[in-house]
């Protein structure tokens, strides 16, 4: 079940609304939650419940242990357990046929193919269940005495599938009390909407587009050039549509739940594109895997050397080569089992790891509105040359896109043919629906508008229009998944 499908819409989501509401006192609303979360969960694949439940178990207990006196040796060792178990189970059912397929190739072996389906969710409610573990080790939050309410933590039915990733320390006491008023529900009804919006009449419409281009025999320079911008825009609204909806659709419940992106291709380099894109995975990895490699004591010798060889300046930037290569090597293989996105992290953190350093030097360009400008086409090009890694299905057809990109100039009637296809009604279809979606979030916006007193209710006759062509979309077109659902 997903939330831009006719059972979530007019089921699920009423049916779980009216109960929450009728039901009285925190823990039963709470209860609601989870069941209804269980439920959720097991319309995407009834088999992989008991692994959610799994993951649930192991961490609580892993927590109440946590929570005892014990000599920092022995809590060590189960956050350390609690870890592996975590990791492992995501590494069997992710990562397994990646390794197998690697090792043949290396060792020219034959060992075949398990073909394990993915678990819904695993990466995210796996980071989820972690962020608990290592919050209560760390002792910067509580334990959970409670199973239901660390269950109900890690199974949300709002975040579960994919994200926000919510950190312990700020779900716990939204967990305890929260409220939710009407004017708070409708925020988040209009909040959801407007996601819906630009997943079904954005990111769908230019998919289809990028599908038949990504596909096409007959790859040429404009083709290429033209999926790459159309996938660039297809994940950013694919993704942040799911975001809104589940901040939305948290809000409806009295959650505030973390922002995720933050017109992320208006950043001034890299490192600010990742301060606005998934920027709940970018603080789960800066969080629990960056500051805590800085801190290690091997790295932490290597400093000192290099601060006694070189001078603290220029050992601060070489210190932190290391945790970024790992941290943007791990970031790819979290988005997928395989080697693209392996490439199309390390592409990422090869740009970060030279702002970092000061290579390049984003803090002069940002002083002049010219360098603001050679910032966002320089950030653009870096985003733009990986979207390709990361829509291709395997490294080949990313090489055919990228040698189309720079020497495909001999333009065939057959690439004509789809080039007019794609792009026929599209840019005029995508106009009307900006000035839509600006109505919708017009209140929000900071102008002078939005006080105007005719904001508010234009606003949700904006929202009913794009309700109107949202449900107009789910019965003319075919089902098109969240892309950050294979993850």
């Amino acid at each position: 079940m997903v939330f831009s499908s006719a059972i979530f819409l007019f089921a699920f989501f009423p049916v779980t609304f009216a109960l929450y509401r009728v039901v009285p006192g925190m823990k039963a609303k709470n209860a609601v939650l989870l069941v209804f979360s269980l439920v959720f969960y097991a319309f995407g694949r009834l088999a992989y419940v008991p692994l959610l439940v799994l993951s649930i178990l192991v961490n609580w207990s892993a927590g109440r242990l946590l929570g005892l006196d014990w000599p920092k040796a022995r809590r060590r060792l189960v956050v350390t357990l609690a870890a592996v178990v975590d990791l492992g189970l995501m590494g069997l059912f992710k990562y397994l046929d990646f390794f197998i397929a690697n090792l043949n190739a290396l060792l020219g072996t034959a060992i075949p193919a398990q073909n394990i389906p993915l678990p819904l969710g695993i990466s995210f409610f796996t980071f989820t269940a972690l962020s608990y573990v290592l919050e209560v080790y760390r002792k910067r939050a509580n334990m959970a005495k409670s199973l239901w309410r660390t269950a109900l933590y890690i199974a949300l039915f709002p975040t579960i599938l994919s994200g926000p990733i919510v950190g312990w320390k700020t779900a716990a006491p939204q967990l305890e009390q929260r409220t939710c008023d009407a004017e708070k529900t409708a925020r988040g009804l209009r909040r959801f909407v407007v996601g819906m919006a630009k997943k079904l009449l954005i990111a769908d419409t230019v998919g289809r587009m990028v599908d038949a281009l990504f596909a096409a025999e007959a790859m040429d320079a404009r083709l290429a050039w033209l999926g790459a911008v159309g996938y660039a825009v297809q994940i950013l609204f694919d993704f942040a549509g799911y975001s809104d909806m589940a901040i939305g659709i948290g809000m409806t419940f009295g959650f505030a739940l973390p922002e995720n992106f933050d017109r992320p291709y208006t950043s001034l380099g890299m490192t600010d594109f990742w301060k606005r894109w998934h920027m709940s995975l970018t603080a789960w990895f800066r969080n629990y895997l960056y500051m805590p490699l800085v801190m290690t004591k091997p790295l932490r010798r290597l400093y000192k050397k290099w601060a006694a060889r070189y001078g603290r300046s220029t050992a601060n930037k070489l210190s932190i080569l290391i945790p970024m290569a790992v941290v943007w090597l791990l970031t790819g293989l979290w988005h997928g089992a395989a080697w693209n996105y392996v490439l199309w992290g390390l592409w990422h953190g090869f740009f970060c790891a030279l702002e970092g350093v000061g290579l390049i030097r984003t803090k002069n360009l940002e002083k002049s509105g010219f360098g603001r400008l050679v910032l966002r086409a320089y950030t653009a090009a870096v985003v733009l040359f990986g979207t390709v890694l990361f829509r291709a299905g395997s490294l080949a057809q990313a090489g055919r896109m990228y040698a189309a990109m720079f020497t495909g100039w001999r333009f065939s009637a057959a690439g004509t043919l789809v080039l007019q296809r794609s792009v026929t009604g599209l840019a005029a279809f995508c106009l009307a629906l900006g000035l839509v979606l600006s109505l919708v979030r017009l209140p929000n916006a900071e102008t002078k508008l939005a006080d105007a007193k005719w904001a508010q209710p234009l606003s949700y006759v904006g929202c009913g229009a794009l309700l109107a062509l949202c449900l107009m979309s789910m019965a003319q077109s075919g089902f098109q998944p969240f892309i950050y659902l294979q993850f």
